[in-house]
């Protein structure tokens, strides 16, 4: 039985860094980003790190030694004006001038809309930077610590009040932030004219620990209950702009809860750990057992160490059974390169990574293939027979120009057997496999398709 495929692809670019390496500020880029091989294959482009820097995360970010080791690991020499701050401790939701010297991002999203392309921007709704003019202007509206006796996680702010830190429940406080109150009623008001400011200029966000707000995590990280209702912060945001999109970074199972409050999706990192663990036959029931419409996958984002650290050459694989399910694939900049080093968010100048050219012709055969894709497009699980009754993944995806078989082996030993010939199986005298370029001659056998797969390899065949 054929079944509906939609899939999204969701490019994340860090705006700073990319500015920062360049030198230059967007405006100036966009064509440079156009040429970028993930481009062609995106729908939405995730600009991450826009919004203005703050002067206080930045010298944060310069002097904290804990944070040393990681600007080394990526820049040999580490030089004046290398570390930026963190782009989740926002001073206020403008552009930043790395970025441009516009007051808002009208011109860059004109842009993406001539190119066809979504521009997702992110919404930090747990905190601000300490020294956002919102702490100023909405003094009541950030968690007070003025009765604490505990002065951990907290400092003191120069209008006068002792405020708490964000922090989520299993971490100390992140020190360049100021933890916005949830339970205080008009915070949940403040929100909604900063997301109405932000919709006129993008077509979604991606909200950073969308979770914090949410009533019982709030209590059990501060001990006080909240108020704060993202289904009224969404509801009117979408009545004024229906088709924007709210994206939840979240973990710790409240997924569900997220997507019933009327989140578009939310991330699954439940599959990548299981990529991690190598735990195959768990992530192989999880891919067939999921519609995983409403769910974002990746294989790295800022927040992760590289896909080529975590995987290897597995990472092809893993990569391949995301483009072979429904939902949203988050893909971050250099993944296509094959690069191996994690960087900090809080840099915009790091050294020359070298390029994995077989990562490279990797993704540029299969992001080629995923765009040949046309609008309408189905799925289908077709039988196989493995000669020692193993289980394997099999689905094929079917387009009006394209036929795509995805056969992999999540089994600890070689597997082998039959695929039948059928409609869209069809006889060809060679097949390529878009994981490893090889090309295999094949003999028309009435049994149909043979497959030999080693363990955790994945083949790709166009037809």
């Amino acid at each position: 039985m054929k079944h509906p495929f939609h899939q999204i692809h969701l490019y994340e670019i860090g705006s700073r860094l990319f500015c920062g390496k360049k030198g230059k500020p967007l405006p100036l880029l966009l064509n440079e980003i156009q040429e970028k091989i993930p481009f062609g294959w995106a729908d939405e482009i995730w600009l991450m790190g826009i919004w203005k820097n703050s002067p206080s995360s930045r010298k944060i970010a310069e002097t904290m030694p804990a944070l040393k080791p990681g600007y080394e690991a990526v820049k040999s020499k580490i030089e004046p004006g290398d570390v930026y701050g963190s782009p989740y401790a926002i001073y206020e939701y403008k552009p930043d001038p790395i970025i441009t010297d516009k007051d808002d991002l009208t011109e860059i999203y004109e842009w993406f809309q001539s190119k066809n392309k979504k521009l997702i921007l992110d919404f930090v709704p747990n905190h601000m930077a300490i020294d956002s003019p919102l702490v100023s202007n909405h003094p009541k509206s950030f968690l007070l610590a003025n009765e604490s006796k505990d002065f951990k996680d907290t400092f003191f702010h120069p209008n006068g009040n002792r405020y708490f830190y964000g922090k989520d429940p299993y971490f100390d406080g992140w020190t360049d932030t100021v933890q916005w109150d949830f339970s205080n009623p008009e915070v949940e008001g403040l929100h909604i004219q900063i997301l109405r400011e932000i919709a006129k200029q993008c077509d979604g966000v991606r909200c950073d620990m969308a979770m914090l707000p949410l009533h019982d995590v709030f209590e059990k990280t501060h001990g006080k209950r909240s108020v704060y209702r993202w289904e009224t912060v969404i509801r009117t945001i979408k009545q004024e702009f229906p088709h924007f999109k709210f994206y939840a970074e979240v973990y710790w199972g409240l997924e569900s809860k997220l997507l019933s409050l009327g989140f578009d999706a939310t991330y699954e990192k439940r599959l990548y750990d299981l990529f991690l663990n190598q735990n195959l036959q768990a992530a192989k029931e999880k891919l067939c057992s999921e519609s995983n419409l409403n769910q974002i996958r990746f294989l790295e984002n800022h927040d992760e160490e590289r896909a080529k650290h975590c995987f290897g050459e597995n990472g092809k694989t893993y990569f391949s059974l995301l483009s072979a399910n429904q939902g949203t694939i988050l893909f971050y900049d250099g993944q296509e390169l094959g690069l191996s080093k994690k960087i900090p968010i809080q840099m915009i100048r790091t050294d020359e990574e070298s390029i994995d050219l077989e990562a490279f012709a990797f993704y540029e055969r299969a992001l080629a293939a995923i765009q040949k894709r046309e609008k309408s497009i189905f799925y289908r699980d077709p039988s196989y027979s493995e000669f020692n009754g193993l289980s394997i993944f099999c689905r094929l995806i079917l387009s009006e120009n394209q036929r795509e078989l995805i056969i992999w082996n999540p089994n600890g030993i070689i597997c082998s057997g039959w695929i039948p010939f059928q409609d869209e199986i069809i006889y060809q005298k060679e097949l390529k496999d878009i994981v490893t370029g090889n090309v295999f001659l094949q003999e028309k056998k009435e049994e149909g398709l043979y497959f030999l797969l080693k363990p955790n390899e994945l083949q790709w065949f166009t037809f």
